[in-house]
């Protein structure tokens, strides 16, 4: 039968130094995580955030908050539906939300519903002949199961990890996977730590160091921990010393260790803990305030926090700074606030210390009962057990021996450290004479020198020595070898400084002498400019002269074919052949597409570019109040802000007359509404489309236009090739134009 109590108390005493768990994302990663997601989208990257939204929830959650613990749920159940959805890409994905769902189920307390989700993961991997990942699979169960706190343990679950962790073993060694083999034996000594097998777990470790003696490997930091941290549950603080020092120099040693940051914080908090139980105060708060230094920059619970400036606390009023443990413990409760009835029961503790080492009896006692009353609702009835621990210390130390019996429950005593199971026998050795009870007072006072003896004998006490001895001489040896790369740095740093010295004077007369070369260059410059500015001026000049004249060109070209189409419509009025009036006025109209692109070249600013929105506006005003249209037929218009060279401005605009030309001719008969549609814009290939096209009946059947041979269409074919385009003609409720071609400026300089 498992020593619930002996489990309970392990838990409390190694919290600080024991496995956090993972680290929490922050806020603002979850919402990136969120926006992946976003738009219903089924691939790798959305899967993956999924299973990370999901272990956000569940790694916030404070043991059982169902509230994170289902809403992690619903993201494991979506990471699944999506991975099975994806089919063969999702598959890894599906392993992982089992897994997930797995610890969920855990979480939830049912040991055998959540072994179910592990083994689908381990029997995919399996399937697939993955042994390393099918072994990593069965490690997890067992880790998650293991460290889950269940209140009362599963009958199955000891039997049922310690079978998964062998078939772990067996797959890993059929693979040659060394390294996940020191990882199984690492969880089978933590699996029987836990369980209070410490002389199995420490065989555990030994045969992992024994048969795989490759130091590099992370997880021999581990278990040179384990060992550290067993031997001083046992009382042995010169292995406990020995073997956490060995950890800390292969951690040092280590480049590649993703959790270096977290194995550093357990390893520091051990170290203090076994100096601690050594009764060097001054040496534990160093180490303790080297792990509140990492444990503060960590996105690990705050109980973790708070115990660790609790300990700080503890020693420093041992050394009587009462007012520097206040300010420890009032500068971690600003900087990371209670979040939960546990924490705020951890905080008062600690306080609980801080008003009794001042002497203020009743606040500390209010704060010693507020947290008994708050771990009440969170922690099994063992773990109040060790907060009242704390209460008995403080009625014996008043002498109220009465109130120190009440919270005294010698029931946890079975299974404690052995430092603690000291401890525990003085407190019950003087409860115990205060109430005459002198026989059980005086085996109480036996077994406190007997566990004072265990732990502080000659042989250790000169082990202890040699070890602080040796450590401290590595330390100065370290030392002095950075003391001497600082040295040697400092003379390098020295002869850098001289040769930069030399450098800047030789910079400093090369200096002189380029400015006094530049100086002269200068001056020359200034004589030189001055013909220059003349030349600059004149040019300038012959410059606006020359716009000018080409305005002016550009002008009289207008004013001349306005001339023309004068003469025709004069022309006009003594023709009595309609072909040959229409003819002059098609004429008349080609005239002015041209005119008007003049007209708009000497108005511009740009002698080169015409503005072809503007054009196109004029171009069907024109054409429509020529044709004497009135309200009958619209245009719409949609045109980009495009600017084009003279040299296809000319042949667009004689296009567009033709084509709505044709379009009011023949679309519409005389008394038929309609709309005529212009359009002129860039496509996604950075080509320029124009559109013309109109709602009428269309082209007649059997209508080729590769055959047709009349003057308008040639011409329009005719002028989208000089534009280097293409020329199309279709018939589809209406008849449509569409001529392709990309801008091209053949007179850069002038635009």
């Amino acid at each position: 039968m498992i020593n619930l109590k002996a489990w309970a108390i392990l838990i409390v005493l190694a919290a600080p130094c024991l496995c956090f768990g993972q680290t929490l994302p922050g806020p603002k990663t979850i919402d990136s995580l969120r926006r992946i997601c976003e738009g219903a989208r089924e691939d790798t990257a959305c899967l993956n955030a999924l299973g990370q939204m999901g272990r956000y929830y569940l790694l916030r959650r404070f043991k059982a908050d169902s509230a994170d613990v289902d809403t992690a749920g619903l993201y494991f159940n979506k990471q699944l539906a999506l991975g099975q959805k994806m089919g063969a890409a999702g598959r890894i994905g599906r392993a992982e939300a089992w897994c997930n769902l797995g610890e969920v189920t855990f979480a939830r307390k049912s040991f055998a519903g959540g072994k179910v989700y592990f083994m689908q993961a381990v029997n995919y991997y399996n399937t697939t002949g993955n042994k390393i990942m099918a072994g990593r699979m069965l490690l997890r169960f067992g880790k998650t199961a293991a460290e889950n706190k269940w209140g009362l343990f599963p009958d199955a679950l000891l039997a049922d990890v310690t079978e998964a962790y062998n078939k772990a073993l067996a797959l890993f060694a059929a693979a040659g996977a060394v390294g996940d083999q020191v990882v199984a034996y690492t969880n089978f000594a933590m699996l029987h730590f836990t369980y209070g097998q410490y002389a199995q777990a420490e065989e555990d470790c030994m045969a992992a160091i024994k048969k795989f003696p490759t130091e590099g490997h992370p997880e021999f930091v581990k278990l040179y921990y384990v060992l550290a941290h067993i031997q001083r549950y046992h009382g042995n603080l010169n292995k406990a010393l020995r073997y956490s020092l060995e950890s800390l120099r292969l951690m040092e040693q280590a480049t590649l260790m993703p959790d270096k940051l977290y194995l550093k914080s357990m390893l520091f908090g051990e170290i203090a803990l076994i100096y601690d139980a050594m009764g060097q105060t001054e040496n534990s708060i160093v180490w303790y305030k080297r792990t509140l230094a990492l444990r503060e920059g960590m996105h690990i619970k705050l109980e973790f926090k708070y115990r660790t400036a609790g300990f700080i606390a503890q020693g420093l009023i041992k050394q009587k700074k009462v007012k520097e443990a206040i300010s420890i413990v009032l500068g971690v409760e600003k900087r990371h606030p209670t979040d939960n009835d546990y924490n705020k029961a951890i905080m008062s503790q600690i306080k609980a210390y801080c008003y009794d080492a001042v002497g203020n009896n009743a606040k500390a006692e209010e704060m010693y009962l507020l947290a008994l009353k708050l771990f009440g609702k969170q922690k099994t009835d063992e773990i109040i057990s060790l907060a009242k621990y704390d209460m008995a210390k403080f009625y014996i130390k008043r002498n109220d021996f009465k109130k120190a019996a009440f919270y005294f429950d010698e029931g946890i005593i079975a299974g404690m450290a052995v430092t603690r199971s000291r401890d525990w026998n003085m407190i019950a050795y003087k409860i115990d004479s205060a109430r005459g009870n002198y026989l059980t007072a005086l085996q109480h006072h036996i077994q406190y020198k007997a566990f004072n003896d265990s732990i502080f004998n000659i042989e250790k006490n000169k082990q202890l020595q040699e070890l602080q001895v040796s450590y401290e001489t590595d330390q100065k040896e370290s030392d002095i070898r950075s003391l001497k790369k600082d040295s040697a740095f400092e003379h390098e740093k020295t002869i850098q400084a001289n040769n930069m010295r030399n450098l800047t004077l030789a910079a400093c007369a090369l200096l002189v002498i380029l400015l006094m070369l530049i100086f002269n260059n200068y001056k020359a410059k200034q004589r030189s400019n001055v013909v220059l500015n003349a030349l600059v001026a004149e040019k300038d000049e012959l410059l606006i002269e020359k716009e000018w004249l080409i305005k002016e060109i550009h002008h009289r070209v207008k004013n001349n074919l306005q001339i023309v189409m004068g003469l025709l419509q004069r022309q006009s009025a003594y023709i009595d052949n309609e072909a040959a009036l229409q003819a002059i006025q098609i004429s008349e109209a080609r005239m002015h597409s041209i005119a008007l692109i003049h007209q708009k070249l000497y108005q511009s600013e740009s002698l080169g570019l015409i503005s072809m929105p503007d054009y196109i506006e004029e171009m069907a005003r024109y054409l429509k109040e020529s044709s004497d249209l009135g309200s009958r037929i619209l245009f719409e218009k949609h045109v980009d802000e495009i600017s084009l060279d003279v040299g296809q401005a000319v042949p667009l605009g004689l296009i567009l007359n033709e084509a709505v030309t044709n379009a009011i001719k023949y679309a519409y008969t005389p008394y038929e509404n309609g709309v005529i549609y212009i359009t002129l814009v860039e496509n996604e290939a950075g080509h320029n489309q124009l559109i013309i096209a109109d709602d009428g009946p269309g082209l007649p059947e059997g209508f080729k236009t590769e055959k047709v041979e009349t003057l308008g269409i040639n011409l329009m074919r005719g002028l989208a090739k000089q534009l280097c385009g293409t020329f199309e003609i279709t018939s589809d409720q209406g008849c449509t134009i569409c001529v392709t071609f990309k801008t091209e400026i053949f007179n850069k300089g002038k635009a």
